[in-house]
């Protein structure tokens, strides 16, 4: 079921062969947004963007959040799951960047994935002991990677507040 993000956000998908598509009818779960990639290779797997978040009130650190990320990929099947790199990052929201290989089974063909997860939080205003937290994440082939990683990064570049100046096209949200 697709959900909504604890704060609103708007974004821009970094070319024309990304495409929205609802999150239950390629069986992801507590997205609120979800993005598929057209590809022309042979691969058969399609890169997807995945926008996903909740309201936290404990302490977790974002090395914890990123922890529980990787167990829920476990979770969810995937095999061989490896934090290949993780980077802390952010002034005025704190975040956490990393990336992770895994293997994952998908309509019976095995892929080698290559995934980026971006943690963003936000503390609440009005009450510091809650926190928003928006899971951005991007999964591709180890063979995709390279050339379609960069994308990625666009679309992170593109990422801001609802109705926050600086975003000179109409948005996907």
């Amino acid at each position: 079921m697709t959900t909504t993000l604890p704060v609103p956000i708007e974004m821009r998908l970094p070319g024309p062969q990304w495409r929205p598509a609802a999150p239950e009818q390629l069986g992801v779960t507590n997205a609120a947004f979800l993005a598929v990639r057209s590809i022309d290779d042979d691969s058969g797997y399609h890169p997807t963007i995945v926008v996903s978040g909740g309201l936290r009130d404990d302490d977790a650190d974002l090395a914890t959040i990123g922890d529980e990320s990787l167990a829920l990929l476990r979770a969810q099947g995937a095999e061989e799951v490896e934090l290949l790199q993780r980077t802390p990052g952010g002034e005025a929201a704190p975040s956490l960047s990393q990336l992770i290989g895994a293997v994952a089974s998908v309509e019976g063909r095995r892929y080698d994935l290559r995934q980026i997860q971006v943690v963003q939080v936000m503390p609440d205003v009005d009450d510091p002991a809650k926190r928003a937290v928006v899971l951005f994440t991007f999964s591709c082939t180890f063979g995709q990677f390279d050339t379609i990683g960069p994308e990625f990064q666009r679309f992170m570049a593109s990422v801001r507040p609802a109705g926050e100046a600086g975003v000179d096209e109409p948005a996907e949200s």
